[in-house]
């Protein structure tokens, strides 16, 4: 945003005058406005005209910084920031004739906007209510205007003020408000000068392109009327600074981004149309503050991936998916190996026959095989034995335990949750083609994830309106694409399609950032805007508007996972278990009759 900056512009004065506009303007320089850095504009008759010479002496003697300037110059050489702009300068603009075509010309320099504007005049004839309604004039937030008047054989100064966003009765802009006979008593300080001035903004009518496609900051409500958070949100600062809203729905779905440098969408209506305020959510980009003024942010926001939960895994699988394969694993060799070492030992060193059944026998014990603990007498033995014994217990209830959850609740595959697992996986990222910068940021992005994204990514170029995410969620639901929206549209698009329980959303987010409302280049009212809005969000009022919203959109939880009762194919990996203990026990009998 551009700092307060105060523009001072002065006109020929008859030479019985002269003293009074010199001394107002050194009073000004060296007393009211002291402590600022002065910037002195002078056009071709002024200098001859006043003596600047010596307000210059003035300004030295009272250690105030001055720096004299041409029309000329200002025009075609590039001043540094802290000339243009900026709290702390003042810049004082003479002129003896009429300056408009030097003010049409000083209007395309976009990065002049000074906030506080202060306009001396020379000449008491020369219409100055034109020269307060140019727009490079009118783009200033405060407006002073000193120009002589001879009244009843006497010269007074007159000060004006100009009220861009005030209207009369008749619905005309107040361009030129009287404020009195100039006096260094009266204007003492800096507040009488620039007193503030846009609290009321006079019933004016601000135009704001829309898109109603903005869940939940503005959608279709009742009566097919735009409502949502930002609406209510502008609606409660248009009633505070009494001005109306006149929503203008947009023919085409873009957003707005510049393309070839020229602007499409809502930003294309602000540019180009005279739109003056969009409160659609749009993300702050270096593009457009550089190009548009815009709010002090009001919510954080991201661009979010939406994928179909993976199917579950073949029920059979249900016998093995209670443990790890690691833990299988473990357990087939721990059990080969306490069965053998302790076979090998009773035969060893007791002479006991049959170490081959006797290990069997317990490696058996982790099927549910019974076991003839008085072929072991041994006292380490039977320590062994119960030790072993514990262990497969506890293994059993886990594994019962386990088995039980996995088929009545489905087993399913590890989901992607990184951009990284994304960017190397079979899904193709998708987006609508609705005019956003994540497309070209994603292609030229110097992080491989990203740019491998951007290589991949699709563009949907058909957006129907009563179904923007349409084809793209078939082809989420059809297991082959990834769809990208902002993040918190992606949340009631989840819950109106009724699919938070078929899709899910990626852990990682792509390009967090904020959202702002824009209007045009040096808008005076732009910083009035933005605080009203910025007192909305530390109060909380902000997202408590938005939480209604939300909630009004997404109701109540409507898809469930199931019906809860247990059918065949779940059952399929008990039978398989029995299938598999009988084949086993089966097994383990034949050796014994042949051993």
């Amino acid at each position: 945003m551009i700092g307060p900056v105060t523009l001072s512009i002065i006109h020929f004065l008859p030479p019985e005058g002269g003293f009074i506009v010199h001394d107002a303007l050194t009073t000004l320089i060296s007393g009211t406005l002291r402590g600022h850095f002065h910037l002195l504009v002078t056009d071709d008759h002024s200098q001859s005209l006043l003596d600047v010479g010596r307000v210059l002496s003035v300004a030295r003697a009272s250690y105030t910084p001055v720096m004299l300037v041409s029309q000329n110059s200002i025009l075609h050489t590039a001043h540094p920031p802290h000339h243009t702009q900026g709290s702390l300068l003042t810049a004082i603009f003479l002129f003896h004739h009429d300056p408009t075509a030097f003010l049409l010309l000083l209007a395309d320099n976009k990065h002049w906007n000074p906030s506080y504007l202060v306009l001396f005049c020379l000449d008491p004839h020369l219409n100055t209510t034109t020269v307060l309604s140019q727009p490079v004039i009118q783009r200033s937030r405060f407006i002073l205007l000193l120009q002589p008047a001879v009244q009843a054989g006497h010269t007074r100064l007159l000060v004006y003020t100009s009220r861009p966003v005030h209207h009369d009765k008749l619905g005309r802009s107040v361009a030129k408000t009287h404020l009195g006979v100039w006096s260094p008593d009266k204007f003492h300080n800096w507040h009488s000068l620039f007193s503030p001035y846009i609290y009321d903004f006079g019933g004016q009518v601000l135009k704001v392109p829309m898109l109603c496609y903005d869940e939940p900051f503005i959608y279709f409500g009742k009566n097919c009327s735009c409502t949502g958070a930002n609406s209510d949100a502008a609606q409660i600062i248009a009633k505070k600074l009494n001005f109306q809203m006149v929503y203008m729905q947009m023919d085409e779905m873009v957003w707005g981004a510049k393309e070839n440098g020229t602007w499409d969408g809502m930003f294309g209506e602000l540019m180009y149309k005279g739109k003056d305020l969009v409160i659609n959510a749009q993300d702050i980009s270096a593009d457009a503050i550089s190009d548009f003024d815009w709010t002090y942010p009001y919510w954080e926001t991201s661009f979010g991936i939406i994928l179909e939960v993976p199917q579950p895994l073949p029920q059979w699988r249900n016998i093995l998916y209670p443990f790890s394969p690691l833990t299988w694993s473990m357990v087939f060799v721990t059990t080969v190996v306490i069965s053998s070492a302790l076979a090998f030992l009773v035969h060893r060193l007791h002479h006991v026959s049959d170490p081959i059944g006797i290990a069997l026998k317990v490696a058996a014990v982790l099927l549910g095989q019974a076991m003839d603990d008085r072929k072991v007498q041994m006292w380490w033995a039977r320590v062994w034995l119960m030790s072993w014994w514990l262990v497969v217990e506890i293994l059993a209830v886990v594994y019962t335990g386990n088995l039980v959850a996995v088929l009545t609740i489905p087993a399913y595959p590890s989901r992607i949750q990184t951009l990284q697992d994304l960017a190397t996986s079979h899904y193709i990222p998708s987006m609508g083609n609705y005019g956003s910068f994540v497309p070209e940021a994603l292609k030229s992005s110097d992080n491989p994830t990203l740019a491998t994204l951007g290589k991949k990514l699709f563009l949907d170029p058909h957006i129907d309106f009563s179904d923007p995410y349409g084809f793209l969620m078939e082809q989420v639901h059809k297991g082959t694409h990834a769809l990208i929206v902002s993040y918190d549209y992606l949340i009631f698009t989840q819950h109106q399609k009724k699919v938070t329980r078929s899709t899910y959303i990626m852990d990682d987010q792509l390009y967090k950032g904020y959202l702002s409302w824009f209007l045009r280049r040096n808008t005076p009212y732009t910083t009035i805007l933005s605080d009203h809005l910025s007192r909305l969000v530390e109060t909380g009022i902000m997202a408590k508007i938005f939480e209604a919203h939300k909630g009004s959109l997404i109701g109540e939880e409507s898809q469930v996972r199931g019906d809860g009762v247990l059918n065949l194919g779940h059952l399929q990996g008990a039978f398989i278990v029995l299938a598999l203990g009988l084949v086993a026990a089966s097994f383990t009998l034949m050796l014994e009759r042949l051993l």
